[in-house]
């Protein structure tokens, strides 16, 4: 069965299939469903395997109850094998963008028995209407026709951005009746050069505090620079090595591989965990104070760099 993402999504319903393929062009987006259908399952109990290799007689944890959610780069079977029985409560995911590979993974696990393929493009107006109708609906937004229009029109087509964008709008009002509004809450500028903030995280501090204050001047662009780390970090933490993390590092921050493998390296499970807390606190205080974005978020910054380079 195929799937579109933003349906899949907008559904809100368990996955259910043992078979789970994410592919698309949109690289950012196939990273968000994935960690969207991770996140189903371990709310159903499921033991995450993020080791890369599939092992039918695995048995999950004392609080899985044998079930289990295989993480996989590349499909886990030998060509003989393509029939080969995936045990009951199993799961197996793999994710990738388009390409030859994709192609060749995605043909054989439809050969071995039913599968989920969810697609993951750029979103275009149609898609951005079925998101924006989610959305309203799920958080008691009432936008004008003109509002309505707009959003759907102007804001950006990676799912991500456009996601965050939208939150913006649930932190000004639930009722918003004007364009000037909106162009007043959400402006995005610049968000490759967001996108690539983090990667001066091993610079000195009085570096690091420059960097901050000169892009993220706004707290548009703050939620934009969390959201940014938060992929980086669930790509080093479902990576089970570097190979694994590499493939799945964006694509167009080619230029920041070197960098990213450096941190990879020298994160373990204790600092993610550290990272996450820090996370966590600062987006609680973003959220009740808003203007402190600047002051709460280099304090923040620097307070990840130190837990990375510890």
């Amino acid at each position: 069965m195929k799937i579109k993402a933003e349906i899949l999504i907008t559904k809100e319903k368990e996955v259910n299939y043992n078979k789970i393929f994410i592919t698309g062009s949109d690289e950012s987006f196939i990273a968000y469903v994935k960690n969207y259908i991770v996140k189903n399952f371990r709310e159903r109990g499921f033991f995450v395997d993020l080791s890369g290799n599939y092992n039918s007689g695995i048995v999950g944890n004392l609080f899985s109850d044998k079930k289990t959610l295989f993480l996989l780069p590349s499909y886990p079977f030998k060509k003989n094998e393509i029939d080969h029985h995936i045990p009951k409560g199993q799961h197996i995911l793999i994710a990738m963008p388009n390409g030859n590979k994709a192609n060749t993974v995605k043909n054989s696990l439809t050969q071995s028995g039913e599968v989920l393929v969810v697609e993951c493009y750029p979103l275009n107006r149609k898609t951005k209407e079925i998101i924006l109708n989610s959305f309203i609906e799920k958080n008691s937004l009432i936008l004008s026709s003109n509002v309505y229009w707009y959003v759907v029109d102007s804001f950006d087509n990676n799912y991500a951005i456009f996601i965050s964008q939208l939150e913006l709008l649930t932190l000004f009002n639930n009722k918003i009746e004007l364009i000037s509004e909106v162009e007043k809450i959400v402006f995005v500028e610049n968000k490759l050069e967001l996108n690539r903030v983090f990667f001066n995280i091993l610079r000195n501090n009085t570096l690091l505090t420059s960097v901050f204050n000169k892009n993220i001047d706004s707290v548009n662009n703050f939620y934009i620079f969390l959201n940014s780390i938060k992929l980086y970090l669930e790509i080093i933490r479902s990576s089970p090595n570097k190979e694994v993390a590499l493939y799945s590092f964006p694509k167009y921050l080619f230029a920041e591989k070197e960098i990213f493998i450096k941190i990879y390296n020298q994160m373990n499970e204790n600092k993610l965990i550290k990272a996450y807390s820090q996370l966590s606190k600062v987006e609680s205080l973003t959220r009740k104070h808003p203007g402190l974005f600047s002051l709460v978020g280099l304090r923040f910054f620097l307070n990840l760099r130190k837990i990375i380079i510890s």
